[in-house]
């Protein structure tokens, strides 16, 4: 088994691989939520058109 070593305000934690990247991928889907949460009911800062556009493509080329 793999270990990962991390160490915060001098305190020595290891533990195994498979826990720290299950830890890593929940702290995304925690700031994903929170930045959700953020804006939520704020205006759109660009549209579904505008985003197309920038990458040559329309709401034709989109697969249903």
């Amino acid at each position: 088994m793999i270990y990962v070593e991390y160490i915060d305000d001098g305190k020595r934690v290891i533990i195994p691989t498979e826990v720290w990247e299950v830890l890593k991928e929940l702290a995304e889907h925690v700031q994903v939520y929170e930045l959700v949460q953020q804006r939520k009911g704020l205006a759109g800062v660009h549209s579904l058109d505008d985003i197309l556009a920038d990458e040559g493509l329309s709401r034709a080329d989109l697969e249903i």
